[in-house]
């Protein structure tokens, strides 16, 4: 078992573990990262940027096998079996309390991918090398506490923050070639 499975949990017990697949691949114009903007009607995180994945269940073998569970019903990813993932660093988001584990995997190509309208919006495509460009990092009004500043990522509309931006952050240092 996952060691990391057990380590949040809320006043009443309750774990809130959820798992991500931060999915990259290669294009003739450099490499790419899969992300997804959820609906303004979803009761947690609307309109927020983030990554395919969800929260882990009791039925999931892993909290890998959920994040490709997530990912196949959210954007229709499949994975072959034996991709290898690459476990990022846990992060833990403020406002719910939830720690997503991220787990990285480097496609062989481009997927095909169709949304699913009630958890996406939008599926976004994002060049790595745009996102380390100057200025795209910068400082914003927090969406949830506009008195304060938050970093984030902002790629055409889209804005990258939070949970999503600190493991964007740490793929761009990862990702061989792009430093």
């Amino acid at each position: 078992m996952d060691e990391r499975r057990s380590s949040q949990t809320t006043d009443t017990g309750v774990r809130l573990l959820a798992a991500t697949l931060v999915a990259t691949y290669e294009t003739r114009t450099g490499p790419r990262v899969i992300l997804t903007r959820r609906p303004e009607s979803l009761r947690r995180h609307p309109g927020q940027v983030s990554f395919p994945g969800g929260m882990v269940e009791a039925y999931d073998r892993s909290p890998l096998a959920a994040a490709c569970r997530e990912a196949r019903e959210e954007v229709s990813l499949r994975l072959p079996p034996d991709l290898p993932a690459t476990p990022l660093t846990p992060v833990r988001t403020l406002s719910s309390g939830i720690e997503i584990l991220p787990y990285w995997v480097r496609l062989s190509q481009s997927p095909r991918l169709r949304a699913a309208a009630d958890e996406v919006e939008r599926i976004l495509r994002v060049p790595l090398r745009t996102l380390l460009k100057p200025g795209v990092l910068r400082p914003i009004p927090h969406p949830r506490r506009p008195a304060e500043q938050t970093m984030a990522y902002v790629w055409r509309d889209q804005v990258i923050w939070g949970a999503t931006a600190q493991t964007v952050g740490e793929l761009l240092r990862l990702y061989p070639g792009l430093c």
